[in-house]
């Protein structure tokens, strides 16, 4: 079994001892908390791998969590917890620094795979921050990346022009990173012609799933 260091925060005793109980059946090392404080502070000492994190939360949101959370580290994997579907809770999560989230009630199967999931997303994360070329920066990546994951939620391929324009950077250096991801294999990139007719393509982008 892969040995993982895996956070909790949640405002339910019941969650957290659930998950707590999830988590060890797998026997990854489980650290629970209803503290946001707390959580941070594991976060900050690279202490976890993986961070669950409960979108309602009284004192500190999820999303205020999740953006401070990303702040301290741009390696450890987050992932949200709601019991809402909305399209739009799942989309403020993801801009605001979430790689995916995780709806409850949770079921172990489901909780084991997505957690095996990310594992691999924390490895290949560490791996490019120590690979990444001079010309590409880390802080313009992460902003390329979420717009993808973002257009990714809305099952939406989008073009360089509409990265761009949902990141606020420019076109040129949207073309850069875009190219910098397809060339990991971290992006797929289709070529669609306009009205289906030969000429001059548009080129679309997916992000690929990230384990």
């Amino acid at each position: 079994m892969t040995e993982l260091s895996i956070g909790v925060l949640d405002d339910d005793r019941g969650i957290l001892y659930t998950l707590e109980a999830m988590g060890r059946s797998q026997g990854w090392t489980m650290s629970v908390t209803s503290d946001a404080e707390v959580a941070l502070g594991w976060v900050a000492e690279g202490a976890l791998d993986l961070m669950l994190v409960d979108y309602h939360m009284p004192q500190m949101s999820g999303v205020e969590f999740l953006r401070r959370a990303r702040k301290l580290s741009k390696t450890v994997v987050l992932l949200g917890l709601t019991v809402e579907e909305r399209l739009e809770i799942a989309q403020e999560m993801l801009e605001a620094g979430a790689d995916d989230f995780v709806t409850k009630p949770v079921k172990l199967a489901d909780f084991a795979a997505r957690i095996h999931l990310h594992a691999s997303l924390a490895r290949m994360k560490e791996a490019a921050l120590s690979a990444t070329p001079k010309h590409i920066h880390h802080d313009t990546l992460e902003r390329v990346l979420a717009a993808l994951r973002s257009f990714r939620a809305r099952d939406h391929r989008p073009t360089s022009q509409e990265v761009a324009a949902e990141t606020g950077l420019s076109y040129p250096t949207v073309r850069r990173y875009l190219e910098f991801l397809s060339s990991r294999k971290q992006v797929e990139q289709a070529v669609v012609y306009q009205d289906g007719r030969p000429g001059r393509p548009l080129y679309t982008y997916r992000l690929l799933d990230e384990g």
